[in-house]
């Protein structure tokens, strides 16, 4: 093939292929589980190594409890630091990890964490093993050792393959000897060990079953999670006050039951300034984060927890009185940008992605074609971020080599582009990215909640589902209220509309109960129309529940709108964006505007149900 062909390939390829540097560097909570494209072990190694010093001196007992501040410029690759430690842990064990992502709900932060650490322990390593399934074989395996260990021993053979284990026990106990066997084994197992809740062990030996009907319900039940079927496995139930206050005490149940087993609990928290305000306390998404994570570090031991801050972000935890900055920063390592050979390697790991997604040979083309090395090098002494680096090689890509005109013919420059249609395709071409990798947590009504709620702020003024929005107004952070209420004006029926929304995932017959009652009351709240959000049937053993139903839809005009996953991922990924709009290129005004004008949110059918009229 001549050289001539093979620049007239990689020129087609180019125009017709994505971007290869305008795939996100943003490292959100799908790419910490899952792969991401630039990686690079050496930058940052310097912290890898302080927390795996940490995990070392947890484990052996040096130190039972460390808190670690890792602190850095926006893009000097933090997260993807979070993302080599799980992937590290999936490879050689010997810890467990959980990733908290930015909380939706202020006065839930403990509720949340809970929630997202007990998610992150379904997440499974190389061998396809769940981290509860490792800390449920761990504690059989204490047996060993015991007078218990004759009893159970073709059990504790078995501990180090959890999945064989699990095998064994579906075939040698059945539907009726089942939660017997698991209660004589959780008593087994506490003779020896104090401090660990009879229940709590219990629930995270179900889990070892993975994906039976036991093991769900029981990890909605380390959640918090509403489940009407708690009780039956013989686990105990706690009103939605409670909740909350368990939070911590399962948090430290779950280090008590990892440090039985040497297995130190890591806790990662990400975009602490990417949550919610809390508008009583008038506390800062960081400093409420920094007020949980200290409770957390003062009743647990076991525990390395990490959080990622930006420099402004630590400020603001700096003010907090009462040695909160000392514990949460008890550690702290600073995350640096990428240097020359770095940031070369960043631009090669790009350029062999669209060499491989184009089936094209590196070698048949110079160094970093179509770059200048030179250059790029002139960019890292400048301490870019991979973020400001990866900007840049945007734009360089983008420019199409023009080919010399034939003798005596000229060409004309191409139009300049309008920079309206450039930021379109910039954002256009991040969020179908998003849309490919995102991951929705179904569970979390507030996050569900005001990630619709933020949408809703981006339909145009012409209104959609003959809706015209004047205001969303958030709702106070109470138990069972309404999410928000959006006041507009119905176009097609000339009035006034004032919809209550509430986002309501329960599997609790009295939970869902307490939810539509606040919605049936349209006195309260001033509105014209309540508006239940949910993704499954209300179950027709709930006769209250599908009364109030009834209600809601026949007497006062109110529906329920099936929440569906294809319709609310879009969502998220425009949230995503506006939360993280500097790391991606814009400004959260400019992220409002462009969804306004492509019409995202405004024709998104979930946003549809919500405003048009019941049929």
């Amino acid at each position: 093939m001549s050289n001539i062909d093979k620049f007239s390939l990689f020129e087609q390829a180019r125009q017709n292929s994505v971007n290869p540097f305008s795939l996100t560097p943003v490292i959100s909570d799908t790419e910490v589980w899952g792969e991401v494209i630039t990686n690079l072990p050496g930058l940052n190694q310097h912290i890898d190594e302080r927390i795996f010093d940490a995990i070392t001196e947890v484990r052996k007992k040096y130190s039972p409890k460390i808190g670690i501040a890792i602190k850095g410029d926006r893009g000097t690759g933090k997260s993807h630091i979070i993302h080599r430690v799980w992937k590290k842990i999936t490879q050689e064990g010997g810890s467990v990890f959980a990733y908290i992502g930015p909380c939706a709900n202020p006065k839930r932060i403990n509720s949340h964490v809970r929630f997202y650490l007990a998610d992150s322990f379904t997440h499974q390593d190389s061998q396809g093993i769940t981290q509860w399934q490792k800390l449920a074989a761990a504690a059989i395996n204490t047996l060993k050792g015991t007078e218990f260990e004759d009893k159970y021993c073709s059990y504790i053979e078995k501990c180090n393959s959890p999945n064989e284990l699990r095998k064994y026990i579906v075939a040698s106990q059945n539907k009726t000897t089942l939660l017997g066997f698991f209660d004589e084994l959780v008593e087994a197992i506490l003779e020896n060990h104090t401090g660990i809740d009879f229940n709590f062990l219990k629930a995270i030996l179900f889990l070892l079953l993975k994906n039976v009907k036991i093991a769900q319900i029981a990890l909605a039940w380390i959640k918090g999670e509403d489940n009407s079927e708690i009780k039956m496995v013989g686990l105990p139930e706690f009103s939605f006050e409670e909740q909350e206050d368990k939070s911590i005490w399962m948090i430290k149940q779950i280090c008590k039951l990892a440090e039985i087993s040497s297995l130190p609990v890591i806790i990662c928290f990400d975009q602490l300034d990417s949550a919610a305000s809390d508008n009583d306390s008038g506390d800062s998404p960081a400093q409420i984060l920094a007020k949980c994570i200290d409770q957390i570090y003062f009743q647990c031991s076991n525990i390395i927890i990490i959080c990622c801050v930006i420099s402004d972000t630590w400020k603001e935890i700096e003010q907090m009185g009462s040695g909160i900055p000392d514990r949460v920063g008890q550690r702290s390592v600073k995350a640096k940008p990428p240097n020359t050979e770095q940031t070369i390697e960043l631009v090669k790991l790009r350029l062999d992605w669209f060499y491989k997604e184009n089936n094209l040979n590196p070698q048949d083309y110079p160094y970093l074609y179509p770059f200048n090395e030179s250059k790029i090098k002139q960019i890292a002494s400048e301490s870019a971020s991979v973020r400001s680096l990866m900007t840049w090689c945007v734009e360089e890509f983008k420019k199409v080599v023009i080919s010399p005109p034939p003798p005596g013919k000229s060409i004309d420059p191409p139009p300049p582009p309008d920079p309206l249609e450039q930021q379109k395709k910039k954002f256009l071409d991040k969020y179908q990215e998003l849309l490919k990798r995102i991951r929705i947590t179904m569970k979390d009504d507030d996050r569900l909640a005001a990630i619709i709620n933020c949408t809703m702020n981006m339909i145009p003024g012409g209104g959609t589902a003959n809706v015209v929005i004047q205001e969303v107004k958030k709702i106070a952070d109470a138990n069972h209220d309404l999410h928000f209420i959006i006041s507009g004006y119905d176009c097609l029926n000339q009035t006034p509309v004032k919809i209550g929304v509430r986002i309501c995932e329960t599997t609790n017959g009295n939970t869902f109960n307490a939810v539509i009652r606040r919605l049936l009351d349209y006195d309260k709240y001033g509105i014209t129309r309540g508006c239940l959000v949910r993704s499954t049937d209300v179950p027709r053993s709930w006769k209250t529940g599908c009364q109030l139903k009834e209600k809601l839809e026949k007497e006062k005009g109110g529906e329920v709108v099936v929440l569906k996953k294809n319709e609310i991922k879009p969502l998220v990924a425009i949230h995503t964006i506006y939360e993280q709009a500097e790391d991606y290129g814009f400004t959260k005004e400019e992220v409002t505007e462009l969804v306004k004008e492509l019409r995202i949110a405004a024709d998104n059918l979930l946003i549809y149900e919500i405003l048009s009229a019941p049929v």
